[in-house]
């Protein structure tokens, strides 16, 4: 049986995932939603609750508006938009900005009456377990995660229980 040679250095959970899903191929995936998670800081609050960014494709950014009168206005300051998109960026990504009706809006209390089964709330044994077994972690970006996804699948578990009583 080999042996594997240490790591001198410990690595953040981050640039393990970020080297696992570049040997599957998959980077080019995690930099488009990098790029939409920009959309909202590069048009600002207005347009951000009136559009959605779709897709990228080849350089070219799917933007989904609400109406075809926003697909007009925007059509005038998509250069701008792509500007600024491209500086948050850090390097030329969107060579065109492509506007398409289709984007729906969902109003603050609309989303609420939507899906109040999947807003689970965590009993206080369940926010204990979860904090004492995340506070002993000394990588707090890994502890962080480890929670995130302990109250994901403590819900999604209590959701499933409540379905089958039903």
């Amino acid at each position: 049986m080999r042996r594997r040679k240490q790591q001198a250095q410990l690595q953040s959970i981050g640039e393990v995932l970020f080297s696992v899903l570049k040997k599957r191929g998959m980077t080019s995936k995690l930099e488009e939603n990098a790029l939409l998670k920009l959309w909202p800081k590069a048009v600002g609050p207005q347009i951000a609750s009136k559009t959605q960014p779709d897709s990228l494709r080849n350089g070219t950014l799917f933007v989904k508006t609400v109406s075809s009168v926003w697909v007009q206005q925007l059509h005038f300051i998509k250069e701008e938009i792509r500007g600024k998109l491209n500086e948050l960026a850090g390097k030329p990504v969107i060579k065109e900005i492509r506007f398409l009706v289709g984007h729906t809006l969902v109003r603050e209390k609309e989303a609420e009456n939507i899906s109040p089964a999947k807003k689970t709330i965590l009993k206080k044994r369940d926010k204990e377990m979860i904090a004492e077994c995340t506070e002993v972690l000394a990588d707090r970006e890994l502890a962080a995660v480890l929670k995130r996804v302990m109250q994901l699948e403590i819900s999604r578990r209590r959701q499933r229980e409540n379905e089958r009583v039903r």
